[in-house]
């Protein structure tokens, strides 16, 4: 993920939480609470963006590798069966887009792409070379 990755998605975390804020009764007898909460809420958005960063996409010869801390994965592309674009309110605003990539067993979605028409097209093009 680049750096545009993290603003949108800290965008959005900030927006829920003053979302959720609003709903909140806050007074100088529980702000501590609220301080904490927030801390809390910071702190997980922060984890979410690392564990985000640390998930990497390579396209090679044989399909998508997806490594990421918790487990590794090759889509072939013989498995695909259909593969599209799309771009969110924030993401077009942060020059970003989402691929998803269909297989019979599941749906992949590729996040937060700074070229994923790129992406898509060369997994297109793979995808009817072996077709």
């Amino acid at each position: 993920m680049n750096s545009k990755g993290y603003a949108k998605t800290t965008v959005k975390s900030v927006i829920a939480l003053l979302v959720f804020s609003s709903v909140l009764e806050i007074s100088s007898r529980n702000i501590y609470n609220y301080l904490i909460f927030v801390a809390t809420w910071l702190g997980l958005t922060f984890l979410y963006e690392l564990y985000k960063y640390s998930t990497k996409y390579s396209l090679e010869e044989d399909g998508i590798h997806i490594k990421s801390p918790l487990k590794s994965d090759v889509i072939f592309y013989y498995n695909i069966r259909d593969a599209f674009m799309t771009e969110g309110f924030l993401q077009k605003r942060f020059g970003l887009s989402s691929v998803y990539v269909i297989t019979p067993k599941q749906a992949i979605a590729i996040r937060d792409l700074k070229d994923g028409k790129e992406f898509l097209n060369t997994v297109e093009d793979h995808i009817g070379r072996k077709r």
